[in-house]
């Protein structure tokens, strides 16, 4: 072949290679890392053993840890995943997204790279909720009135576009702290504008109300069966009966209550779950409630404590009558929660309904009240034997 001739043939090949598009890889890309994130979950001191549960089920089958935090009432929550996934837990009081910095003092914070750092983790948890969710915001920290925390406040306003609310109750919750081993500093930042034990739904609102998320942790005690029959004695302004149906599908649920006006309440916050086909009350006395016999698989009770009314009720009689009147309507492998502050008086009670019922579990709380605490008990009962 002559040399041009080999020549042009070899400018030819050189053109198609040029030409040729790259072959793509066609293998599976693998799956992107979610970024580890660290949480606190605050809960009403006694309900631990209800929030690790529901953690557990909210999170199913990814990984995750679990530790008891810093206090009672706290716990530390490790995992990989969205954090919409917390926002949305029923036992507990609230959680908060946690981003540690190596700083030694608040005043680092203000640094470029941590600035920066706590208005991406505030602009994460904001993103989790509607427009317009946030208007105000709080930062809380020993000091917050130093020079440095002011300033703080004032690049975390100007940057997220929301007013500082002081000292006041706020939608953006951010809290300063020392990290545990004291080489640091931890923010805490709360993942929704109101706590989660402040329920959207209670459109009506009494001072007798049960703790919504205490509320949740009785229901969760009746199981998740969907054919459950829930039966709310002393049911008030309907918060039991509202998160049972929250909680998963039953059969039935009804409230009985022998105040008219707590029972209008009850259907208020009723219709404003969106649960309104799913329950019904009816006015009647917890002991002689007009419903049969052996017609539901489990009941709770929100006991009255005598600090509404000053305590003039007769409470021995009234928890004995409960008991009895809950025997009656519940079926025979069925069950009872029931809620005080008056151990002795249902103790008694309960030795005296001994042929009905056997205490199979206690849990004691430690709930705020005004400005101290209270110290009621959930009890769970399970049927002792025919009525």
């Amino acid at each position: 072949m002559a040399l041009t001739s080999l020549y042009m043939n070899k400018r030819r090949d050189r053109r198609r290679d040029v030409r040729r598009p790259k072959r793509r890889d066609s293998s599976p890309k693998p799956p992107r890392a979610e970024t580890a994130g660290l949480y606190e979950v605050e809960f009403a001191q006694g309900l631990e053993r209800f929030v690790s549960a529901e953690i557990a089920r909210v999170l199913g089958g990814r990984k995750f840890t679990l530790a008891p935090g810093g206090a009672d009432g706290r716990m530390s929550l490790d995992f990989a995943g969205g954090a919409e996934r917390l926002a949305g837990l029923g036992c507990a009081t609230a959680v908060h997204a946690v981003e540690r910095f190596a700083a030694p003092r608040p005043k680092a914070l203000l640094g470029h790279q941590n600035l920066n750092r706590l208005l991406d983790a505030a602009k994460r948890v904001v993103s989790l909720h509607p427009s317009g969710a946030f208007r105000t915001m709080r930062v809380s920290a020993a000091g917050r009135d130093s020079a440095a925390i002011r300033r703080l406040r004032r690049e975390l306003s100007d940057a997220l576009g929301l007013e500082d609310a002081g000292g006041a109750a706020a939608h953006l919750n951010i809290a300063l702290r020392r990290s545990a081993d004291g080489g640091g500093w931890d923010a805490l930042i709360r993942l929704t504008p109101t706590p989660l034990s402040a329920r959207d739904w209670r459109a009506c609102n009494r001072a007798d109300a049960l703790n919504a998320a205490v509320a949740r942790a009785m229901a969760s005690l009746s199981g998740r069966r969907g054919s459950a029959r829930f039966v709310n004695l002393c049911c008030g302004s309907g918060t039991l009966m509202i998160e049972r149906a929250k909680l998963a599908r039953a059969e039935r649920i009804v409230g009985v209550d022998a105040d008219a006006n707590a029972l209008a309440c009850a259907r208020r916050n009723i219709a404003a779950a969106g649960v309104s086909g799913e329950m019904d009350v009816v006015q009647g006395d917890a002991r002689n409630a007009p419903l049969p016999s052996a017609s539901f698989d489990f009941a709770a009770a929100d006991l009255p404590f005598g600090m509404v009314d000053g305590g003039a009720s007769d409470l021995s009689a009234l928890y004995a009558g409960v008991l009895r009147e809950a025997a009656r309507l519940v079926a025979r492998d069925g069950a009872f929660a029931a809620i005080t502050t008056r151990r002795r008086l249902f103790g008694d009670a309960l030795e005296a309904s001994a042929e009905n019922w056997r205490l199979t579990a206690e849990f004691p709380l430690r709930l705020p009240h005004k400005r101290g605490y209270i110290a009621p008990s959930v009890y769970l009962l399970r049927r002792a034997g025919g009525i």
